[in-house]
């Protein structure tokens, strides 16, 4: 595994992990801050970028209006929404 991709699963890990605690919609700074608290700190320009690749994956969606993040699930409105755009 490279170190890139090391870092995007972490973000993802730490992005799901967030919304299964209950976020309605999650910001990078929330992602960086959690990645302090675990002792994996990394830049805001690397959690953008891995939300980036996250997004082109597939995985989540941002809304553009509030910079939120949320899970690419079909069901989610978001996602209905940004698909009709």
């Amino acid at each position: 595994m490279t170190a890139d991709r090391r870092r995007i699963d972490l973000v993802l890990r730490v992005f799901n992990d967030l919304v299964a605690a209950g976020a309605d919609g999650v910001l990078p700074g929330a992602i960086n801050e959690r990645l302090r608290t675990v002792g994996e700190p990394m830049g805001t320009w690397e959690v953008r970028g891995a939300l980036s690749t996250l997004e082109g994956e597939g995985e989540i969606v941002i809304d553009d209006a509030t910079g939120a993040w949320y899970p690419a699930d079909k069901g989610n409105k978001r996602q209905r929404l940004r698909d009709t755009a």
